[in-house]
């Protein structure tokens, strides 16, 4: 990524970044206020100060909730690494540069889109898996503006690449999540295309983004490569593993996700076979390349342990991500059937995913924009409350589900009948508010940054 020492960022580029940015934060708050509701329209009395009636909006809120937080928000934060690389390979001045921009504000009409639906308590809400949806057409729209806003840029990255002067270890990262998002694109339209238009909404939702929401954990594992590598550099002076090995880790990912597509004509889209395909996919595919930076990153902390810049909020940042990706790795490998164990793994995984860009924002973004953090312990309390409170918020999860205690269950369904269970939970549940005590601050933070009138 570019060195604050040597900006290629043209006032075109700026603003362009600046909105992006501002796009994957005001994510995180839109997450946070349907957050909110979610706990209104779950407490009685208050539940009655909604202007709906709260039985019908409590999913529809769910749905919204978590595709800010964990869609929006991550290719948010991919849009934004997207202009950075493009500016570097291409010094400020890339070919067909009309497409950021274009792209950007289709992006931004897409946001605004997906929480009208559960605004105006309308839509059916379908809480498939990987994107659960508002069964809406606004919120369909919503969705296709978020995708091809964000492919205009990816586009406009790759077509830059070719006789690139200098191209870094990190924007292969960046070019790599590129490509593995158009082509989670492409199974998202061959589902459509393909599954039959009498399928219930239920069955046609969970099938429609079963495939593609698959490619899409490999973008986000990308991102946290990406994160991984720059932090690194920019704390340790040395990132975890070589240029070429990081590229050559990133471009494994994109093979592994090479037959994807294919899968949409070897099986039936309704059919067994085609789930399971996805699942080994990811199985198989994710596992290697990011433990590759992950105990690179690991080693090059060991071996320089005596002085480790532990008041830099993005090394701490880098530490908890690495940490919370390794045990949710770990949780993958003893995962139950129908218990909170998988939760807790993807949780750990998502969660260091936040963290590297999170940090990145503080370390990278914000300064390159003129918009640096006033003081860093803030911005580092605000990364320890949410690294620490995910990993206890995950542990309690594992525990919990290891002792029995079913997913997507609440109140007496939970059947905490054991003090393990009982006591699981409890970590669990003060993990998460920790976790979300951190997250505000963090985007309260970023917000005042970038709704800043400063520029360099």
């Amino acid at each position: 990524m570019p060195a604050p020492d040597s900006p290629v960022l043209t006032a075109s580029l700026r603003g362009e970044l600046r909105g992006w940015a501002a796009l994957a934060v005001a994510a995180l708050a839109v997450a946070g206020i349907f957050a909110l509701l979610l706990a209104f329209a779950r407490t009685p009395k208050l539940q009655n100060l909604l202007p709906w009636p709260w039985e019908q909006f409590f999913f529809k809120a769910l749905v919204t909730h978590v595709v800010y937080s964990m869609v929006v928000w991550f290719l948010g934060a991919l849009g934004a690494l997207t202009v950075l690389s493009t500016a570097r390979i291409s010094g400020g001045h890339p070919r067909a540069g009309s497409l950021g921009p274009v792209g950007m504000w289709t992006a931004v009409a897409g946001f605004a889109l997906l929480s009208t639906p559960a605004l105006l308590n309308q839509g059916e809400p379908s809480l498939n898996n990987y994107v659960p949806v508002l069964v809406h057409p606004l919120y369909y729209a919503g969705l296709g503006l978020l995708g091809g806003g964000l492919a205009l840029g990816v586009l406009r990255l790759l077509l830059n690449l070719p006789g690139a002067a200098r191209i870094e270890a990190s924007d292969w990262g960046v070019a790599s999540a590129g490509t593995v998002f158009l082509m989670a694109l492409a199974c998202f339209g061959l589902a459509s295309a393909l599954i039959p238009p009498d399928t219930g909404e239920a069955a046609f939702n969970e099938r429609l983004f079963w495939g593609g929401g698959h490619v899409l954990q490999f973008v986000n594992t990308l991102l946290a490569m990406v994160g991984w590598q720059v932090l690194s550099e920019r704390t340790l002076g040395e990132p975890p593993v070589g240029p070429r090995l990081f590229a050559a880790s990133a471009a494994v990912l994109v093979l592994a996700v090479l037959p994807a597509p294919l899968f949409y004509a070897a099986f039936d889209v309704l059919g067994r076979e085609h789930r399971d395909a996805f699942t080994q996919l990811l199985w198989y595919g994710l596992s290697l390349p990011p433990a590759v930076v992950l105990l690179g990153a690991l080693g090059l902390t060991a071996r320089r342990r005596s002085s480790l810049p532990w008041r830099s909020p993005a090394f701490v940042g880098l530490i908890l991500s690495l940490v919370l990706f390794a045990a949710g790795g770990v949780m993958g490998f003893f995962l139950g059937v129908g218990d909170t164990r998988t939760p807790s793994h993807y949780h750990a995984s998502l969660g260091a995913v936040n963290l590297a860009l999170m940090a990145l924002y503080f370390s990278l973004l914000l300064p390159l924009l003129g918009l640096p953090a006033r003081r860093d312990g803030p911005v580092r309390w605000s990364f320890l409350l949410y690294g620490v409170g995910q990993i206890l918020f995950s542990i309690g999860m594992f525990v919990a589900g290891a002792a029995g205690v079913p997913r997507k269950t609440a109140g007496v369904e939970q059947h905490l009948d054991s003090f393990a269970k009982y006591a699981s939970m409890l970590v669990y549940g003060s993990g998460g508010v920790i976790a979300v005590v951190g997250g505000i601050l963090f985007v309260w933070l970023a917000s005042a940054r970038l709704l800043s009138r400063r520029t360099p």
